[in-house]
């Protein structure tokens, strides 16, 4: 029976777990659910964070370029919470590689990893977390596979996959509800062993062997079919795998008394919602008050009505309800969850229109391509920040369309349950397929038990964390039998300007510098001001950067079949970016001084020399700390010479000098303007091994890799303060360095990142535009991500020909 409801509509941000198995203890009024709401939405406001990078995979000596973007709350707003986003890569020995901290500027930031060329083979990670983030445990952090060296994702095991022993099937009735005699949509979902689904088919029959229903998975081991239970019945499902072998799985047993919770998502300008109640159900609840809450993009709407009749059906518009999760949830006259359903909706109201053109659409080799952007909200242009990376889609695989991408993080991965596999899928190209699929994943992945007795009883909770807004230099001033220096003036000074800030020690000899905003290898001195206590006291520093704990990586790894392989080696053999052939060494921590400084290269082909940071590190300049240590190699005014055994000792001797790369970015520079204390190592290049340079690389070649974060490997460091003060290196904001776009050379052959801005901003009209220097020839796509202050996302993946 359809009919016209009442409506009514509240405006809240919250974030809640909704169901357990229980209901409440006492009746709770709709009053009372809302009241309860509003108090959650200041105290738990959630944030999510999503990094765009240049490219979806890297080869040794790449460096990893990103975008950052932080949101808060249901609407997904770029976040004022925080001002601090914590980025690390992850070896795949599960290791900590590289930390940095970036200052967030309305939710935005952007950074970059430089990969040694002798990175091993394998599955790196990259995630990114606030200190606010983590009151939510790991849900919102974000956390990705980097493949390096294109190999590096293993092939999906078909074998173990298609395992009867090792596969699960679990079966969903819609609403959360089976009721007997009443029809219900059930849904149902196969994995494999490695977590990813698995095509089934089957047949499910009662306890008499009577099939009553056929059903096959539809995308990804996921699916759907209808089934009436009766009374007295049980029923389970003959499931036929892809290999040929079978099993049974029970079905949920159907209840004797119940009421359901249907909807259809087919149109695109309405909801149809259905509330079936089977007769026993009915009988005893006839004109009892029923109300049905739904969230989506943090508004609540709730529906009234009675229960005077065994259906009771109605529509809901979908004009005013952005794209994402709505959460539709049944409740009885006394407050009880009954039923709830997940449905995503996809109406494009907060979706930005990113349209993308380029001057042309076919380019010749190292020639201009000149691009506009134009974004718009609805009928209207958009102010927004964006990330431009342009990549070699043949070498970008399915990742552009499949994988995950900024509408599929925000909007859907971190709300619902499980692994999403390939989810850009859902937003490539929408079309009724995809829809379909959609809402079977909601129908599996988005169902819940009740929590809401855990939510409506608990008493209000104090949030753990508190954001942070900037960094913290902090510390204890004690005697040296542990007697705190209590109320003594202690002054940070910036060494290069000499501003300072003073503040005195609390009764723990505590002083703590905070919401402070610094680069990385910013140098202080910390000063004691009396000095009665100079030759007395012990300082001992806090660690400035705390790193979250590193747990194995809990999501299945996605084979990429069509990830193009950068060499026909196999076994432990790789291609660096040049092409030439590396042996796979062990896996090397950086942070691990005395692995990373013994790690061999002996017959890599890569490396002709590598020095490493502790031979270097108290050198009172780069040339004189490599003189002596590098072969073949001498240093004058700061620049380097192959010698062949000719000593050089000057420039303007007719012998050019070695080309200098830095982070992967060939920069001319003055050896000596660089810090040893900022160098993590230095590669020596020569003849065939330089060759990935070009001409230039006869020359050869010294490639030096920048230290990223802080000496400090304990959590404390202690110093003595002879003459009272104190110098300083803390780990600072790092500052992204630019992406480097030259007309490369014919012989090099990594070209699949053609371009990359992460800072894009349209202007009033909606509208940017970008210049860059095609590569190789190929053909490319062109990928934007970014958002809008209010929380509207936008992608768009546009080609190109270079030929």
């Amino acid at each position: 029976m359809k009919r016209s409801l009442f409506l009514l509509s509240a405006a809240f941000c919250l974030h809640v777990q909704l169901f357990a198995q229980n209901s409440p203890a006492k009746p709770v009024s709709m009053g009372e659910i809302n009241s309860k709401l509003q108090s959650w939405q200041s105290a738990r406001v959630i944030e999510k964070a999503y990094l765009h990078f240049n490219k979806p995979y890297y080869n040794a000596g790449d460096t990893i370029y990103f975008k950052a973007y932080v949101t808060m709350g249901e609407k997904n707003e770029l976040s004022k919470i925080s001002g601090v986003l914590h980025v690390d890569l992850i070896s795949k020995n599960d290791s900590l590689m590289q930390s940095m901290v970036l200052q967030l500027n309305n939710g935005l930031a952007w950074g970059d990893f430089a990969l040694p060329a002798y990175t091993p083979r394998g599955n790196f990670r990259v995630r990114a977390y606030t200190q606010w983030m983590q009151n939510s445990g790991s849900k919102y952090v974000f956390d990705k596979i980097i493949p390096v060296n294109g190999k590096s994702i293993s092939p999906l095991n078909t074998a173990a996959n298609t395992n009867v022993k090792q596969a699960d099937v679990q079966f969903f009735p819609e609403g959360g509800t089976f009721v007997n005699a009443v029809p219900s949509k059930m849904g149902l979902k196969a994995i494999g062993p490695d977590g990813l689904g698995i095509n089934i088919k089957g047949t499910v029959v009662d306890e008499q062997n009577t099939e009553v229903a056929k059903f096959t998975s539809a995308h990804l081991g996921m699916g759907q079919f209808y089934i009436t239970p009766q009374t007295g019945k049980t029923y389970k499902a003959k499931i036929t795998y892809p290999n040929g072998t079978t099993s049974s799985v029970a079905l949920p047993i159907a209840v004797e008394k119940g009421i359901t919770l249907a909807i259809n998502n087919e149109s695109d300008t309405k909801l149809s919602i259905e509330i079936n109640a089977n007769k026993p159900y009915y009988l005893e609840n006839k004109n009892k008050e029923i109300n049905i809450v739904m969230f989506s993009g943090g508004v609540i709407k709730s529906v009234k009505t009675v229960l005077d009749n065994q259906v009771i059906g109605f529509d809901l518009p979908k004009k005013d309800l952005k794209t994402g999760i709505l959460q539709v949830t049944v409740f009885s006259d006394t407050g009880m969850p009954l039923n709830e359903r997940l449905v995503f909706i996809q109406n494009g109201n907060n979706i930005l229109n990113l349209s993308v053109n380029t001057d042309k659409a076919v380019y010749a080799v190292n020639s201009d391509v000149k691009m506009s952007l134009n974004a718009m909200i609805g009928d209207k242009p958009s102010v927004g920040s964006f990330s431009v990376a342009a990549i070699d889609g043949s070498k970008a695989g399915s990742d552009a369309e499949m994988g995950r991408n900024i509408l599929s993080d925000l909007l859907l991965s971190t709300d619902v349950s499980g692994y999403v596999e390939q989810p850009g899928y859902y937003f490539n190209n929408v079309n009724g397929d995809t829809r379909a699929n959609l809402d079977i994943l909601m129908l599996t992945q988005g169902y819940r038990r009740f929590a809401w007795k855990d939510f409506l009883t608990e008493s209000e909770s104090v949030t753990a964390g508190v954001p942070e807004n900037g960094l913290v230099i902090s510390g204890y001033v004690k005697a040296k039998d542990g007697k705190p220096f209590s109320n003594e003036k202690v002054t940070l000074l910036l060494s290069n300007s000499g501003q300072s800030l003073t503040q005195a020690t609390d009764a723990n000899g505590k002083f703590a510098f905070e919401n402070l905003g610094y680069t990385d290898k910013t140098r202080f001195l910390l000063k004691l001001e009396n000095a009665s206590i100079k030759n007395k006291a012990v300082v001992t520093l806090n660690k400035t950067i705390t790193t979250r704990p590193i747990n194995a990586y809990q999501q299945p790894i996605e084979a990429i079949r069509d990830m193009p392989a950068l060499s026909g080696n196999t076994g432990a053999e790789m291609v660096n970016a040049g092409g030439s052939k590396v042996t796979e060494l062990k896996q090397v921590n950086v942070n691990d001084k005395t692995k990373y400084r013994t790690a061999s290269l002996s017959g890599s082909g890569n490396a002709d020399q590598v020095i490493f940071r502790n031979d270097i590190k108290d050198a009172t300049n780069l040339t004189l700390a490599l003189s002596g240590r590098v072969r073949g190699v001498k240093f004058s005014n700061g620049a380097g010479y192959l010698t062949n055994g000719t000593v050089l000792t000057q420039a303007g001797s007719g012998v050019s000098p070695m080309l200098v790369v830095i982070d992967g970015a060939i920069t001319p520079t003055n050896l000596d303007n660089i810090n040893p204390n900022d160098v993590q190592s230095v590669e020596i290049l020569k003849g065939a091994n330089a060759s990935m340079y070009g001409v230039d690389g006869a020359k050869g070649v010294i490639v030096i890799t920048s230290r990223q974060g802080s000496d400090n490997d304990n959590d404390t460091q202690t110093t003595v303060m002879s003459p009272g003060i104190l110098a300083i290196n803390p780990q600072g904001f790092y500052a992204a360095r630019e992406f480097y776009t030259p007309r490369y050379e014919a012989s090099r052959n990594d070209l699949s990142a053609a371009y990359w801005k992460p800072n894009v901003v349209t202007d009033k009209d909606g509208k940017a535009t970008l210049n860059f220097n095609t590569t190789g020839a190929g053909n490319y796509v062109i990928i934007v991500e970014g958002m809008d202050s209010a929380g509207n996302i936008g992608r768009s993946v546009t080609k190109y020909k270079v030929q």
